[in-house]
């Protein structure tokens, strides 16, 4: 049995702290596997100073480091985070000879570029619970791989249910309310600016109904958690689990509130009035652009008008929803900025989110149009934060034009990191959830 210890690295609280999710889920296939693995997050855990007097006080055969995010992916407060991971990676090394292994999903879009910055001795692209376990017990039996890159396997079915920690839980439930529960991982999409597909793969992969109607009773049951976040990069596939997800969910007598992020394509009333049931308490829609020509600039696959029916559907079912848009991707001109404006007031009775440009990530059609637009070069590292934005106009105009059509609107939201503090706010009088529906 090996002695384990996970490390998730996020201190990010914009808008609101996120539950280690991933990180759960490998400690669930560790322990499994009979290893003693100890979680510690940054966030609920106590911080830098606390995780250096645990090195001091244990020792560890193994340490993982799991990178949630790269930066905010806001231009406008745009706060690169690898630098806030430097003094616990530097903290390990100091304190500790165990193997140092990075993943989680922001190591997974750059892991040669990151392994090198942090001089780790290995790393896990994509879920690593098959193998992170396989790599321990590669060590403990003295054949430490030349390798120091893997890959998962995302064709994989099943993954191990989460374990979750009751001190982090009390943590994120006093910070919003809000934990997360996967339902499915992988996306078939192709939406030009998206790194799910690099982190999951692109083959949808299900988790039993009956599994994940658990996981929410148990949290609400046995930690308190007041409210669920379904982490999903799109809850309502077009296979038609999440409906079998919400029919486990009613069974098992779910009462906890729940929120998603959904495509707002295919809505159809029937599913609202079941999901409803289930405890669907808001909708949060990936939008992501407001004019037909900015929505094929990025490859989403749909029309505003489909956005326009489904925010109908949406608020006739008596469902609070937010929808998210960028601008200034590809394609975006003064022209395509006006009429955007415009097609966001077809959108009533819901919130508006608003971005300006659009991250830059490896391995998107997003970087490959970059380049061709001479935005950035081939063999531009990327860590740092970098936006797209149109050629065909300023982002100086796409400012001025937002703010002043936001002004007057409570429920549209622009910039968006100027309500980071009225959230938190609202989280301390005790609120729980997104929060965005207060705006309606």
């Amino acid at each position: 049995m090996s002695q384990i210890l996970l490390i998730s690295s996020n201190q990010v609280t914009i808008p609101y702290p996120v539950y280690p999710l991933g990180v759960a889920h490998l400690v669930g296939a560790l322990r499994d596997a009979g290893h003693e693995v100890h979680h510690f997050d940054l966030l609920s855990h106590g911080g830098q100073d606390s995780l250096v007097s645990l090195l001091k006080e244990k020792s560890f055969d193994l340490v993982g480091v799991s990178i949630r995010n790269l930066d905010t992916v806001d231009s406008n407060d745009p706060q690169g985070l690898l630098v806030d991971i430097g003094p616990c990676i530097a903290s390990i090394k100091e304190l500790s000879s165990a193997p140092l292994v990075l993943g989680g999903a922001g190591f997974s879009i750059m892991p040669e570029t990151l392994l090198d910055i942090f001089a780790a001795d290995y790393g896990v692209v994509g879920e690593g619970e098959k193998l992170l376990s396989w790599l321990i017990t590669e060590l403990s039996a003295g054949r430490p791989p030349v390798e120091r890159l893997f890959y998962a396997d995302r064709n994989e079915e099943k993954w191990p249910k989460p374990y979750y920690d009751q001190q982090a839980c009390d943590y994120y439930t006093k910070h919003g309310g809000m934990v997360g529960v996967q339902t499915k991982r992988g996306c078939p999409r192709n939406c030009a600016y998206c790194s799910y597909p690099t982190i999951e793969g692109k083959r949808m992969r299900y988790r039993d109904p009956d599994e994940v109607a658990e996981d929410v009773d148990r949290l609400s049951r046995e930690h308190g958690v007041r409210y669920i976040f379904f982490t999903d990069g799109v809850f309502n596939d077009q296979s038609g689990h999440f409906r079998l997800v919400a029919e486990a969910l009613i069974k098992k007598g779910n009462t906890t509130p729940w929120c998603a992020y959904f495509r707002p394509q295919h809505i159809v009333a029937d599913d609202l009035r079941l999901l409803k049931r289930a405890g669907l308490a808001t909708l949060e829609l990936g939008t992501d652009a407001a004019t037909d020509t900015t929505l094929a600039g990025i490859n989403k696959g749909f029309t505003f008008a489909e956005a326009v029916e489904a925010n109908r559907l949406v608020v006739e079912a008596g469902l609070p929803c937010a929808h998210f848009l960028m601008f200034g991707g590809p394609d975006e001109t003064s022209a395509t900025l006006a009429e955007g404006i415009e097609n966001i007031k077809k959108l009533p009775n819901s919130v508006v989110f608003a971005f300006t440009g659009i991250r830059i990530l490896p391995g998107t059609t997003l970087y490959e149009r970059a380049i061709v637009d001479g935005l950035i070069t081939a063999d531009d590292p990327l860590v740092e934060p970098t936006f797209y934005y149109s050629p065909l106009v300023s982002r100086q105009e796409i400012d001025h034009s937002l703010r002043t059509a936001f002004a007057e609107r409570m429920e549209w939201v622009y910039p968006c990191s100027e309500t980071e503090g009225r959230v938190r706010m609202l989280h301390s009088m005790g609120h729980v959830g997104p929060l965005w529906d207060l705006l309606i």
